[in-house]
């Protein structure tokens, strides 16, 4: 069994398992079920389409979940320390799956598995950022030479 499909077999456990413990984050607690979970379910579903099949996973769709999670935690009051030990503990979560059943993960699996992830948190933290800066009154020349 490669880690797509561990992942995918054990998708209720990672979600249960995440939201455990993103509800131990100070700003995370206040959140309805709803808005906690926002876009994690797809964003595990594009990370085991990536694992399947690199190029069928579109990046765009990536990028865009990055965005509207970051819009959202924004608009959620959280700050980027928060936000990025959302996407942490996703990794955590993973990884942790992954040790606990390695069968017939292979290691290059585990590392596209942490690139992807890595991409995840650049786009997030930038779009993040993005917001904060426009948010204060920031130009939008300031908030478009932050990258796409």
């Amino acid at each position: 069994m490669g880690l797509s499909q561990l992942i995918e077999r054990h998708r209720q456990e990672v979600l249960t398992r995440w939201k455990e413990m993103v509800r131990t984050l100070s700003d995370a607690r206040h959140l309805s079920e709803e808005r906690l979970v926002n876009h994690v379910p797809d964003l595990l579903d594009w990370l085991v389409a990536r694992l399947r099949d690199r190029d069928a996973a579109d990046v765009h769709g990536s990028q865009m979940l990055s965005r509207v999670h970051a819009f959202q935690r924004v608009g959620d009051d959280f700050d980027l320390v928060e936000v990025l030990m959302e996407l942490a503990v996703l990794r955590d979560v993973l990884l942790g799956l992954w040790a606990e059943q390695p069968g017939e993960v292979s290691p290059a699996e585990v590392i596209q598995l942490n690139r992807d992830l890595d991409d995840v948190v650049a786009v997030c933290t930038t779009e993040f950022a993005r917001q904060i800066l426009a948010r204060h009154g920031a130009p939008r020349e300031a908030t478009q030479a932050m990258g796409p």
